[in-house]
């Protein structure tokens, strides 16, 4: 079971014959060899409540239902799935060494080791997995992954009781890093929102530079105010943070989740930092809360 792999060449052999989606309010799957035929299960009431610590599924059965109307009927046995999960389900970091053991073993502990104190549950449990994005004589940087085995459990079980073969599990915000361009020079500012969540991530040349993952239902100040106002502040941080970390600018901001708020904060963006900022754009749909990771995982497998 893999949680992420190297943002720029997800590797699967073969490919999955499915990728899923799952958000509190819906299920969505597309066959790689069909990508056209997206299907979006909508439930009819809540179905998880996204948390690192705490048990996400609600309603089980929601989804169970659901994935009973979109598999093919001449059962699942052989049919290799790829996930996309929320994204505050884990906790992503990026993490520095002057060196990296060569074992995934002695990998693996280290990783535990410098993710202890910042994950919220007991790392010693936890699913860990990692891409080196860039490597040195003196400095590796490692993407690393983590997350609750009781957590990845839950969805996991979802779809090994209907009998796919899960095969890879990412969060929803590095799959859709597909979607930014990465291999475009000028550092990207995504911000994606899914129901009470907002992800942030700074993406240069493939590398990501930052990753964050916000609940904002634990700040009551954000209560009654709108997309754009809670957006502006945490834009202003990053770019900010890009300035003076990194040394360099954002060069343009990408949007997704804002639904029919999304031409406001374009208006804000615009107004009040004077930048051009765009919804992400797939060629498979339109890209929303409910699918941007699909998209995203569609660009790497779509036949």
């Amino acid at each position: 079971m893999l949680l992420t792999e190297k943002i720029q060449g997800w590797i699967s052999d073969p490919p999955p014959n499915y990728l899923f989606e799952i958000t509190d309010t819906s299920l969505t799957s597309v066959s790689p060899r069909n990508p056209a035929a997206q299907g979006r299960e909508v439930l009819t009431e809540r179905g998880l409540s996204v948390s690192p610590i705490a048990p996400n599924l609600l309603k089980p059965q929601l989804y169970r239902d659901a994935l009973r109307r979109v598999l093919p009927p001449n059962g699942t046995k052989r049919l290799r799935t790829a996930l996309v999960l929320p994204d505050y389900a884990v906790r992503m970091a990026l993490l520095d060494f002057e060196a990296f053991p060569s074992g995934e073993t002695e990998r693996t502990a280290l990783l535990r080791f410098r993710l202890r104190k910042s994950v919220p549950f007991p790392i010693d449990e936890a699913q860990v997995s990692y891409s080196i994005q860039t490597q040195t004589a003196s400095q590796v940087e490692v993407l690393a992954v983590a997350i609750a085995r009781p957590i990845l459990a839950e969805y996991e079980g979802l779809f090994t009781e209907a009998g796919l073969r899960l095969g890879l599990v990412v969060p929803s915000c590095l799959a859709a890093l597909q979607l930014c361009r990465p291999e475009q020079e000028e550092l990207t500012l995504l911000m994606k929102a899914a129901g009470a969540t907002l992800s942030v991530v700074l993406l240069e040349r493939g590398r990501v530079r930052l990753i964050r993952c916000l609940d904002l239902t634990d700040n009551e100040s954000q209560e009654n105010r709108s997309a754009a106002d809670i957006v502006l502040p945490l834009l202003q941080q990053t770019i900010a943070y890009s300035e003076d970390q990194l040394g360099s600018g954002v060069g343009r901001v990408l949007l997704c989740g804002f639904g029919l708020e999304t031409e406001a904060v374009i208006d804000v963006i615009a107004r009040e930092l004077g930048m051009a900022s765009a919804p992400v754009q797939s060629r498979f749909g339109t890209a929303s809360h409910d699918n941007a990771g699909l998209l995203g995982l569609l660009e790497r497998y779509a036949a």
